[in-house]
């Protein structure tokens, strides 16, 4: 949509700097180019007062075979909206009518909501009552079906922790991140098995004498033929030096960048959550939501912040 002047809006807002070469001249209203089992996607000029989808485009739009409709504007006749069916969401509503402030401009252009790019063929995903839209580009619809997997689980997971476990909110999530982040206990685990003179065969604490005399035996055979350390008299003789325990560079760079401004908002939204489902356990003994959407953001951010300068280091 573009601003445009009438006997009610005599000076119409100047129109964005991005604002694309119109591809809609004689094309009439813009419902009327609704295709069928898509989302339409409306872009509204910042600061203008009218709405610009009501009862009748709505109407048209649902007729055409539209599944939704998301406006970075305003909306009217929320009664008529509703009767629909179909699920609409705005940013906000007035009572002026689109054709006082507004025309069609063009379409299928990128739409920018927000931080959010929203290109023609991307995936676009409406909760009908609560919790809002979500926009999948279509060159990461793979990624996100591979990932979707390892959400639901670690998003049942932590659900079925808070009703069974007396853990805080922030050691659930830390054990998700901990499930996501590191390797298997499995993977670095002492090697098991072997034979050792220091305990008994019996599996009790105590050993009897039999296996205290084999022991024994057993003990003596192996130090025979050793001479053990002996000191040099030049000091070339290298000393043996404790092996320090590695510190993975990959988790601290994750740490770091999850505190960086980078992704300051995303630990924002995270921190925010945490908090209102702490409250919502001490005050109503369960919490009404999950933090597992704010966590992975958060996560997603840190990997993706760690990545290049994990790689730096490693080159």
């Amino acid at each position: 949509m573009a601003p445009k002047a009438s006997p009610s809006f005599p000076n119409p807002i100047p129109p964005p700097s991005d604002l694309p070469e119109s591809n809609s001249k004689d094309l009439g209203p813009y419902a009327d180019h609704t295709e069928r089992d898509t989302i339409v996607i409306i872009s509204q000029p910042a600061g203008q007062s009218c709405a610009v989808v009501g009862g009748i485009m709505a109407a048209r739009m649902k007729q055409l075979g539209a599944q939704g409709v998301v406006v970075d504007g305003r909306v009217r006749d929320l009664v008529a909206l509703a009767e629909t069916g179909l699920p609409i969401w705005a940013k906000g509503t007035s009572i002026i009518g689109a054709g006082a402030e507004t025309k069609f401009h063009a379409m299928n252009w990128p739409v920018r909501i927000g931080e959010t790019v929203v290109e023609p063929g991307d995936i676009i995903m409406i909760d009908p009552t609560e919790n809002g839209v979500v926009a999948i580009p279509k060159r990461k619809l793979d990624e996100v079906l591979a990932l979707l997997p390892a959400l639901v689980g670690a998003d049942e997971k932590v659900i079925r922790d808070v009703g069974e476990a007396p853990m805080g909110i922030n050691d659930f999530f830390s054990d998700v991140w901990d499930t996501f982040a590191h390797p298997s206990p499995d993977a670095e685990a002492p090697p098991q098995g072997g034979t050792s003179t220091d305990s008994p065969a019996s599996g009790t604490d105590e050993e009897s004498k039999e296996e205290a005399e084999v022991n024994k035996q057993d003990a003596a055979s192996e130090g025979e033929g050793e001479q053990g350390h002996r000191p040099s008299d030049d000091g070339d003789e290298e000393e043996e030096e404790e092996e320090e325990e590695t510190v993975d560079p990959k988790d601290t760079l994750e740490k770091e960048c999850a505190e960086s401004k980078e992704c300051h908002p995303a630990k924002h939204h995270y921190d925010e959550c945490v908090e209102r489902v702490t409250g919502q356990i001490d005050n109503d003994g369960k919490a009404k939501e999950d933090c597992v959407e704010e966590f992975f953001h958060l996560a997603h951010c840190a990997t993706q912040c760690a990545a290049p300068k994990l790689f730096a280091q490693l080159k």
